[in-house]
C-alpha cells in the first residue's frame, strides 16, 4: 500500500510539472517581460490582471475538460457539430502551426543566435528534427518532460529571478493608472495562449493517469473520481509554478528593462541576465529559454500532428506528413518574428477567449447540475467580442 501511495503522489508531482513545462512556452516567457517593462512602478497591478487570464483561465479550462474526459469533439459539440468542429480547428492551429510553434522556433532562435549564430531557416530545421525525434516516444512523453526537462527548467530560470531581486534600481514611473495596468496585464494574458493550449493538454494528461486506472477501482464511477482528484492536484502544481514565473518575470522586468540597451521583445531574457551577471549568466538564460521551447514544442507538434491524421484525414495520411506539415507552417510564419506573430493573433485572441471562457462555465454547470444549452450565450460573448473589437481597438 505505502508503495502504490508514493507511486500515486510521485504521478501527479511528474504530471503537474509536465504540464508546468508544457504551458510555460514562449508567450509564457516574453509577455511577463513586455508587460513588466512597460508598467514600471505599477507592475503590481500588471501582475494581478497577468494571473487572472494568464493562471486561472488555463485552469479553468482544464477542470471542464476534466469533467469531459478529454473528449475535445463533445467539449466544443456543444456549441453544434459545424461550429464545434471549426472551432477546435481554429484552436489546434492557433496551439500549433500558425501560433505557438512559430513564437517558439523565433524566440529560442534569437535567445540562442549570440552563441551559436545560424539563419533562422537552418535552425528551424534541426529545431523542428529534435521536436519529432521526441515524438516518436510519445508513450513516454509525460514521464520525459515531468521528470527530466521540467526540473531543469524550473532551476535555471528560478535561479536568474532570484539573484535578479538583489540590489535592483529603483522602477521607473509608469503613465498606465492602476486600471490600465490592470487592464493591460489582463489583456496581454491571453497572448501566453495558455486558455487555448488547456483545452488540447488535458487530454494527454488525463490518458496519463488513466495507465494507472485498474490500480484504483474496478467501479468505473469510483476511478474516474480518482483520476479527478489526480489531475486537479496536478493542475494545482502546474498553476502554482506558472504563477511563480509571471510573478517573477514581470517583477524583475519592471526594474530591469528600463536600463537595457535598444532590443527586440526576444531577447529581453537574455539582455536582463546580461546586464546583472555578464556573459555566464546569459549563457543560463540561453539554456532556460532553449529548454522551454523545447518542452513546450514537444507535445504541440505531437498534438498537431495527431489532429491532423486523425480528424482532418481520417487516418489516410501517412504519419511523417502529417508531422511535417504542421512545423513547415510555422517555420515560414516564425519569419513574421515575435511580435509579428503576436499582432497577427492579437484580434483572433480577443474575439474568442470570452467565448470560450463562457463555454467552459456553461459546460461545467452542464456537468455538475445538467444545464442543457450553451449556445446562446457562447455566440452572444462572441458576438459582443467582435463588435468591441471591430469598434473600440
Amino acid at each position: 500500500m505505502e508503495k502504490t501511495v508514493t507511486r500515486s503522489k510521485s504521478g501527479v508531482i511528474a504530471a503537474g510539472l509536465a504540464l508546468f513545462s508544457m504551458f510555460f512556452g514562449a508567450g509564457d516567457l516574453i509577455w511577463p517581460l513586455i508587460l513588466g517593462g512597460q508598467s514600471g512602478d505599477q507592475h503590481l497591478f500588471t501582475m494581478l490582471g497577468l494571473l487572472i487570464t494568464g493562471v486561472s483561465l488555463p485552469l479553468l479550462g482544464l477542470l471542464a475538460m476534466m469533467l469531459f474526459e478529454g473528449d475535445t469533439h463533445a467539449f466544443f459539440g456543444r456549441i453544434g457539430r459545424m461550429p464545434g468542429l471549426v472551432l477546435l480547428f481554429l484552436i489546434q492551429a492557433i496551439l500549433g502551426p500558425i501560433g505557438s510553434l512559430p513564437r517558439l522556433i523565433t524566440l529560442a532562435h534569437a535567445s540562442i543566435n549570440y552563441y551559436f549564430p545560424t539563419t533562422l531557416l537552418t535552425f528551424s530545421v534541426l529545431f523542428c528534427l529534435v521536436a519529432v525525434i521526441f515524438t516518436l516516444k510519445r508513450q513516454k512523453l509525460v514521464d520525459i518532460l515531468g521528470i527530466f526537462l521540467a526540473p531543469a527548467l524550473i532551476l535555471s530560470l528560478a535561479a536568474i529571478l532570484i539573484l535578479g531581486l538583489f540590489n535592483h534600481p529603483e522602477p521607473q514611473h509608469s503613465s498606465l493608472t492602476q486600471s490600465g495596468a490592470f487592464m493591460t496585464g489582463l489583456l496581454g494574458g491571453y497572448n501566453t495562449l495558455d486558455m487555448i493550449a488547456s483545452f488540447i493538454f488535458a487530454p494527454v494528461v488525463i490518458s496519463y493517469f488513466r495507465q494507472d486506472q485498474y490500480r484504483c477501482s474496478t467501479d468505473p464511477l469510483v476511478a474516474r473520481k480518482h483520476i479527478f482528484s489526480k489531475m486537479l492536484r496536478a493542475c494545482l502544481i502546474a498553476g502554482g509554478l506558472l504563477g511563480f514565473m509571471f510573478f517573477g518575470l514581470t517583477y524583475v522586468a519592471s526594474y530591469y528593462v528600463p536600463h537595457l540597451p535598444p532590443h527586440i521583445e526576444a531577447e529581453r531574457l537574455g539582455l536582463i541576465a546580461m546586464h546583472l551577471l555578464g556573459p555566464v549568466g546569459a549563457l543560463f538564460s540561453c539554456v532556460a529559454i532553449s529548454l522551454t521551447c523545447l518542452t513546450t514544442a514537444i507535445p504541440i507538434a505531437l498534438i498537431s500532428a495527431d489532429y491532423i491524421q486523425q480528424d482532418l484525414s481520417g487516418n489516410r495520411m501517412p504519419r511523417w506528413i502529417a508531422i511535417m506539415i504542421p512545423l513547415l507552417i510555422a517555420t515560414m510564419i516564425a519569419n513574421l518574428g515575435f511580435m509579428g506573430i503576436a499582432q497577427m493573433l492579437a484580434p483572433v485572441l480577443q474575439i474568442v477567449c470570452p467565448g470560450l471562457i463562457i463555454l467552459c462555465i456553461f459546460n461545467i454547470l452542464h456537468k455538475l447540475y445538467e444545464i442543457q444549452t450553451p449556445r446562446i450565450p457562447v455566440y452572444v460573448a462572441f458576438g459582443i467580442s467582435l463588435i468591441g473589437y471591430c469598434f473600440f481597438m
